[in-house]
C-alpha cells in the first residue's frame, strides 16, 4: 500500500466518523427525550394538583369542622369556674377522615368525605355548630343527659370550595347524600 492508498483510507475514516452518528448520540437523544417527558409529566401532575384542594388542607377543614360542634354549658361561666369556656366544649374526638370523591371546575370543587369520629364524655344544655346536624336525636339527647354514644361514628360531609387567589377556601359544609 502506498501512501496515497494510506491517506484515502485515512480521509475515508475522518469522513466516517464526523458525518455518522456517534455511538452515545442515540442514547443521548432517548436521555433528553425521557428527560423533556418527565418534565412535562411533572409539570401536569403539578398543575392538576393545583387544580384541587390538597388532602391535608381538607383533613384540616374537617377537624376543624368537628371541633366546632360544642355543648352549651348549663350555666353561664363565672369567675368561680376559670376552665369554663364561654364558647363550650368540644363534642367529638377526630379519628380518621377519608375523601370519597373530589369534583372540580375551574373555580369550585365539591369533595365528599366521610369524617369518623367518638363522642368525649360531658354534658350541657345544647349542641352547637358543626356537626350538629347529623347527630341523630336520640344520640344528642343521650350525651346531653352524661351518656356519650359508645363507638366509631361516621359522618358523610359534602364540602364545597372556592378558588381564591391562588388558594381553595372551603365555603360550605353539608350533609352528603350516602
Amino acid at each position: 500500500m502506498n501512501i496515497r492508498g494510506t491517506a484515502l483510507i485515512f480521509a475515508a475514516c475522518v469522513f466516517y466518523t464526523s458525518c455518522g452518528e456517534k455511538p452515545g448520540s442515540v442514547a443521548d437523544k432517548d436521555q433528553k427525550l425521557s428527560q423533556e417527558r418527565d418534565s412535562a409529566d411533572a409539570q401536569k401532575r403539578e398543575e392538576e394538583e393545583e387544580s384541587k384542594p390538597h388532602e391535608d388542607q381538607i383533613a384540616e377543614h374537617c377537624v376543624a369542622f368537628l371541633r366546632a360542634t360544642r355543648t352549651v354549658p348549663a350555666q353561664s361561666p363565672s369567675a368561680d369556674c376559670p376552665g369554663c369556656s364561654a364558647e363550650g366544649t368540644e363534642v367529638l374526638t377526630f379519628q380518621q377522615m377519608t375523601t370519597d370523591r373530589i369534583a372540580c371546575s375551574a373555580e369550585t370543587c365539591e369533595v365528599v368525605v366521610t369524617i369518623r369520629a367518638v363522642f368525649k364524655p360531658g354534658t350541657g344544655l345544647t349542641i352547637n355548630g358543626g356537626l350538629t346536624a347529623w347527630i341523630p336525636p336520640d344520640q344528642r339527647e343521650a350525651y346531653l343527659s352524661g351518656h356519650a354514644p359508645a363507638g366509631e361514628q361516621a359522618f358523610k360531609v359534602r364540602i364545597i370550595y372556592r378558588r381564591s387567589a391562588e388558594r381553595w377556601r372551603a365555603i360550605e359544609f353539608d350533609r352528603a347524600e350516602s
